[in-house]
């Protein structure tokens, strides 16, 4: 009973920090042209977001983290988002980094998270292979999509562990680990040229035959090795992917309030009153306030369900794992959909470069495409509620 009560308290350090972000979004929203244009977060404004506290709130609270309840990470993570898609993009990738020091072995996360208040940047998938060495693994790969690498000094990255040239199998396939390195120590590639998401200079970077010690070595997807907190004791999956459709759920916040402004002055072509006057306006986006408020409720609703499990020291059900991964389908899909609306609403004023509903729409949109929210998502989270077990051997 002692843990639920540690655990669903106001904590002051986390609500300054909320209010010191939601101070900071006009800065942000101001310079929505020049971080797209740079394809990375400007460092100074890297270094305003750190001044918040944002980083730390998923880091334990014995490295000097503030070990936030989930529900506040998403406040966070949703709050930058609504200034630019890219920088809530890169907040999350450095919130969700955090909690993984919950993950590493208490030498190894005093070393990557000396500062938790730095942000680090993170791969899940296994673009590497690691062979055991004496103390530890010797890695060598490449990986995709590192978001806010360049402005990172660690980052960590999966790689599959091998063994006499062949990937150690385990019940579940290949042994996946995931090692940490210093940023000054991987090769960085120019690759970040995309349609959305641009400036958050998600590149490649690769390393060959590098020494991993063994305290530098986590299994994001096995809680027996994590830290006993209910934070840490939560499906890595489900709350990253959360924190992952935050951004979305910012993006369409963002979208449909700039609509709501633009359509008490614009006059569509060929048309006497205001966009706001417009009956198709009107029914659009009152659909859209509904369908954005209820995918945010769903979203907050599961996730603090599947907290209260852990905090009460019990294993989340497959059904909760289920309803969390819904939900986070449901919102990343209607995030993608208010923006989109707003920006079709908006006209052809809206496709201009220097309109940021279309970039609103493109960010949207390209947060689709992350791996935690592909569409046969729906096909496991549904065979979970009529009784199957997933066909994903992580979910």
């Amino acid at each position: 009973m002692e843990a639920v009560e540690m655990y669903t308290r106001e904590e002051p350090g986390v609500e300054g920090i909320l209010e010191s972000i939601r101070d900071l979004v006009p800065a942000i929203r101001a310079r929505r042209g020049e971080i797209e244009e740079a394809r990375r977060m400007p460092r100074d404004l890297v270094d305003q977001l750190r001044s918040t506290g944002i980083f730390r709130l998923g880091a334990p609270r014995d490295l000097g983290g503030e070990e936030a309840r989930p529900v506040d990470l998403l406040k966070a993570i949703e709050s930058v988002a609504t200034a630019d898609g890219s920088a809530g993009w890169c907040a999350m990738i450095a919130v969700a980094n955090g909690v993984s020091a919950g993950y590493l072995s208490e030498a190894g996360a005093r070393e990557m998270f000396a500062d938790p208040a730095a942000p680090t940047a993170g791969i899940a998938a296994p673009g590497g292979r690691a062979t055991p060495a004496d103390g530890g693994f010797r890695v060598s790969g490449r990986w995709s999509f590192a978001s806010g690498i360049t402005h990172s000094d660690w980052a960590w990255a999966g790689a599959i562990v091998m063994e006499n040239g062949r990937p150690r199998m385990t019940e579940m396939g290949p042994e996946i680990i995931h090692v940490c390195l210093p940023v000054s120590e991987v090769e960085i590639h120019d690759t970040w040229f995309v349609s959305g998401l641009c400036g958050t200079g998600s590149n490649d970077f690769s390393v060959s035959d590098a020494f991993i010690p063994e305290s530098r070595v986590f299994s994001l997807l096995d809680p027996s090795r994590h830290r006993p907190e209910p934070l840490y004791q939560m499906p890595a999956l489900g709350i990253f992917a959360s924190q992952l459709v935050s951004v979305s759920l910012g993006i369409a916040r963002a979208a449909l309030d700039e609509l709501l402004e633009l359509a008490q002055t614009k006059v569509p072509s060929m048309s006497a009153v205001v966009l706001a006057e417009k009956p198709v306006a009107q029914v659009e986006v009152a659909r859209a306030e509904g369908a954005l408020a209820a995918a945010r409720s769903f979203l907050y609703e599961t996730v603090d369900n599947v907290f209260r499990t852990a905090s009460a020291g019990e294993t989340p059900s497959l059904r909760q794992l289920a309803m969390i991964r819904i939900a986070v389908m449901q919102a990343a899909e209607t995030g993608a959909n208010v923006a989109r609306t707003a920006n079709v609403l908006a006209g052809g004023s809206s496709i201009y470069t220097n309109s940021s509903l279309q970039r609103h729409a493109r960010d949207a949109e390209a947060v689709l495409h992350h791996f935690t929210v592909a569409p046969h998502t729906w096909e496991d989270a549904g065979r979970v509620l009529l009784g199957r077990q997933p066909t994903a051997p992580a979910f």
